[in-house]
């Protein structure tokens, strides 16, 4: 599994340092953030993020995980910040987003691993919800 969750990490993480959207990536304090990647479950947000945590912190990048169970005034400072990646369940981002700690202005990428499985699981709203405040991506 950590092999088919790689494939998607690598190539975002190409593209945001070395590609088109490099010149365009902020890097100041509470930025916003370029990727946002959707799970349907804590362990698979889990397992993404440690493969970006491998490759992206080497990169300069910074991320975050969101899943519910998790401190959320943790993340919410995190989110403060500013990061160059999400990666998280639909209901946790959804409780950001409800609450003004997500602003999806800058984004270029998302990606919805195990689609399927996410709305099976009744994040059917959730999805709908996240996927209304991304503007539309141009494509690079």
């Amino acid at each position: 599994m950590p092999g088919k969750k790689l494939a998607c990490v690598l190539p975002i993480l190409e593209s945001l340092t070395n590609g088109p959207t490099k010149s365009s990536r902020k890097t100041c304090y509470g930025r916003a953030p370029s990727v946002l990647v959707l799970l349907p479950t804590q362990e698979l947000a889990k397992q993404v993020y440690a493969e970006f945590e491998v490759y992206g912190v080497s990169l300069n990048l910074t991320g975050y995980c969101l899943y519910g169970g998790a401190l959320y005034r943790s993340q919410e400072a995190s989110l403060k910040r500013g990061v160059d990646i999400i990666i998280g369940t639909p209901g946790r981002i959804k409780d950001h987003i409800e609450r003004g700690n997500l602003n999806f202005s800058s984004l270029k990428f998302r990606v919805l691993d195990e689609a399927d499985e996410m709305l099976k699981m009744g994040f059917v709203n959730d999805v709908e919800l996240i996927l209304g405040k991304v503007k539309d991506i141009t494509k690079v």
